[in-house]
């Protein structure tokens, strides 16, 4: 019996050793999904990972939309500032740090939305250049989330990011889209377009903030005629692809011309919502309109429109 008691404790001894060491050992490389956040990032859930897309260019997922690291030796690019509060802006610097001690010398906010825009004070404070649309000062008005401060640079049309005597990256805005405020940011030299919530796995349109589905087919159709192989999304923890864009193209095209269509035969307002997707299963409008009837009468009053 004593042997069997000093077998059970030598077992138990074992074990609670080798769960010692596995909470002391290191979780993951900086770049490679963990990082001193610790944790995976989510659509916007979780502490800030980073992971790297390509040499020297990174994406931080966690802690509100996704944030992209342009990495360069003259200085770092950091497209949107996860939501709002000092432990958030905390940790996506702490990310950045595991895989640079370079200074953020700018910043682009895709867009209004307190998950991408929500630490730009923070980044003003720090020194950093910050670009946004002129639409998305407009934007802050209206906007009912965390207003975030007013960046320092604004832009009508497209904005040329260079470090040194090297454009590292341009910003472009097409058309209204998610918003009216959306920037779209081309890293050329690895062929990376970091698209805030013009792409995302929970995609939406936010008519209120100036949000258009017939621009948002215009702007992703613009975004294709650029020359590059990974798309990163506003939410979602991988990279995307061209053929997800050309995806999200098709269905935007599809719900305009089955919009324009049915408004011209004279569905009613109340039933155009569903005809668009009885037309089309992969449509889903109702979920980019949030089945909000604000967004529905937007969409409906921009729709009669085009139709005329």
């Amino acid at each position: 019996m004593l042997r069997k008691r000093l077998l059970v404790w030598t077992l138990v001894a074992v074990v609670a050793f080798a769960v010692t060491i596995a909470a002391q050992a290191p979780q993951g490389q900086p770049g490679q999904g963990q990082g001193a956040g610790g944790g995976r990032g989510g659509a916007g859930g979780g502490a800030p990972a980073i992971k790297m897309v390509k040499p020297g260019l990174y994406m931080v997922t966690g802690a509100g939309g996704n944030s992209v690291v342009r990495v360069t030796n003259d200085g770092i690019v950091v497209v949107d500032t996860k939501n709002p509060g000092e432990a958030n802006y905390n940790g996506l610097m702490d990310q950045i740090k595991t895989v640079s001690t370079q200074p953020v010398r700018f910043v682009v906010v895709t867009h209004i939305h307190q998950d991408h825009s929500g630490n730009v004070e923070s980044f003003l404070k720090s020194g950093a250049q910050v670009v946004v649309h002129e639409n998305l000062i407009k934007n802050i008005d209206t906007y009912t989330g965390a207003k975030p401060a007013k960046p320092n640079v604004t832009y009508a049309k497209d904005y040329s990011i260079k470090l040194g005597n090297t454009e590292v990256a341009h910003v472009y805005h097409f058309d209204s889209g998610h918003t009216a405020g959306d920037s779209v940011v081309y890293f050329p030299d690895v062929g990376v377009v970091a698209m805030g919530d013009e792409l995302s796995t929970n995609t939406n349109c936010d008519y209120p903030m100036g949000g258009s589905i017939p621009g948002w087919a215009k702007s992703v159709d613009a975004v294709l005629k650029l020359n590059f192989d990974t798309a990163i999304a506003g939410h979602g923890n991988d990279p995307m692809t061209k053929a997800d864009l050309q995806a999200l193209k098709t269905k935007l095209d599809s719900i305009t011309k089955n919009a324009i269509d049915l408004v011209k035969k004279g569905t009613p307002k109340d039933q155009l919502v569903a005809q668009i997707q009885a037309a089309d299963a992969n449509a889903t409008v109702g979920g980019m309109l949030q089945n909000n009837a604000t967004r529905v009468d937007l969409f409906f009053e921009e729709i009669s429109k085009l139709a005329k």
